[in-house]
């Protein structure tokens, strides 16, 4: 049996759960209704170097949801299948997207937080920001059939002023329609503890375990099944109202089943933030990152994390950059392992009128894989604008561009890919009560 299907039964406890709460009392129920349709134009969507082959697609989308708001508790379910056209092979294929959002004030000092997202398509998705809800597939996986379900679960518990423990899981499944391309389970529990000490000082502690269990396909030499530790711990302090000081060490340990690359890696760093105003605020993090690795020499790299956000009446900006040890185990294609890395994206919104909203965002990316023989060296640049008018209250009509260019010392990693999208929705209450 597959290994989503072994585990289908938490979505359906889950989803039990929110119906069940659906019937309770004194809250206010919104089910709304809409639909939208797409046309899109894919230059190369198998993501090749040479020898492109381009797509156009038309998708029509209705899409249902429910909310149900009460006075300590919060439900939402949604459901958006997709009808897509292939002109390229004159066939229909049907996507799927679901979601299931609940939170509640249990009592004073206790939340819990569920959410449960399924998707069945094969268009390539790659979230670089991860959180615990980015389904994280590269763009490089090109059209492959594909379905992932993520289900996460947060309980926090406040025992004082800032003081905070939160226990968290995740479970994410990815599950390819081909034999040939590698499944697996990830399985993330996780605690933090948030201590406010005095009206200066504070800390936090966080630990994660990750379990990943892969389906190899046949042929594989090595098993990539890994476990992986890591935990981290800040030190903050507050100068002033507006400005805060922190130190923050961390340490990561892979261990994978059966292939020879484990690996720890240690960072130390110190970092300040900084609110100018209320429209303009900094977050600075530098430091040093070390890995060490069995079979391979020591590597060091500079860590750095940094943010600036700013807003006027109709605009923001902000700015990015990190550097640092990274490795994608669960990207959906043969990673080349670890790499030392660093990246800067910025990001643009202005509302041109009371209706029209325009947007830009553009990043880079470098990385130096270190278990490669001569260190490959791959960079990839994304780019992309969008356009979107509200109209009549419930319609919108919406335009976006996106560039992808990678270039890597792997030919099946060099390509360009341009998209276009550009589709007109409308969505509604349908019933208020």
């Amino acid at each position: 049996m597959k290994l989503f299907r072994k585990r289908f039964f938490l979505t359906v406890l889950l989803v039990v759960l929110f119906l069940l709460q659906a019937f309770a009392v004194q809250a206010r129920n919104v089910f709304r209704g809409g639909v939208s349709l797409e046309q899109e134009y894919d230059s190369n969507i198998y993501r090749e170097p040479e020898d492109e082959v381009s797509e156009w697609t038309t998708t029509f989308s209705p899409n249902l949801s429910y909310t149900r708001t009460g006075r300590k508790s919060t439900l939402s379910l949604r459901y958006s299948p997709g009808i897509v056209h292939s002109y390229r092979t004159n066939e229909q294929r049907w996507d799927h997207l679901a979601s299931a959002d609940y939170n509640a004030q249990l009592s004073r000092n206790l939340r819990v937080d569920f959410r449960n997202t399924f998707v069945r398509t094969e268009d390539p998705y790659e979230d670089p920001e991860d959180t615990e809800d980015g389904i994280e597939l590269s763009d490089r996986r090109g059209r492959r059939r594909y379905w992932s379900n993520n289900f996460s679960a947060r309980t926090g518990y406040t025992y004082g002023r800032e003081r905070l423990v939160e226990v968290g899981y995740r479970h994410h499944v990815l599950e390819n329609e081909e034999a040939k391309y590698s499944d697996y389970v990830r399985q993330t529990p996780s605690v933090s503890i948030a201590h406010r000490i005095n009206h200066q000082w504070s800390a936090r502690l966080a630990y994660s375990f990750e379990y990943g269990d892969f389906y190899e396909s046949a042929g594989e030499p090595y098993s990539d099944d890994l476990t992986r530790n890591q935990g981290d711990a800040f030190l903050y302090h507050r100068i002033t109202p507006f400005t805060q000081i922190y130190g923050h060490l961390s340490y990561e340990q892979t261990d994978y089943k059966e292939k020879p690359e484990d690996y720890a890696v240690y960072t130390s760093a110190a970092g300040v933030t900084h609110q100018y105003s209320r429209t303009l605020s900094l977050e600075l993090e530098a430091g040093g990152s070390q890995i060490e690795r069995d079979f391979f020499p020591d590597e060091q790299a500079v860590y750095l994390s940094a943010g600036l956000d700013k807003s006027w009446r109709r605009t923001t900006w902000s700015l990015a950059a990190q550097s640092g040890i990274d490795a994608r185990d669960f990207s959906g294609v043969d990673d080349l392992g670890v790499s030392r890395y660093w990246s800067a994206s910025t990001s643009f919104t202005q509302k041109l009128m009371r209706d029209l909203t325009g947007s830009m965002n553009c990043s880079y990316r470098d990385d130096t894989y270190l278990d490669e023989t001569a260190n490959a060296d791959e960079q990839r640049v994304e780019a992309g604008a969008g356009l979107a008018w509200s109209f009549a209250r419930w319609y919108e009509l919406s335009a976006r561009y996106a560039y992808i260019e990678q270039d890597a010392d792997v030919r099946t990693d060099r390509y360009e890919d341009h998209r276009f999208f550009v589709g007109i929705s409308a969505e509604k209450d349908l019933a208020v009560w």
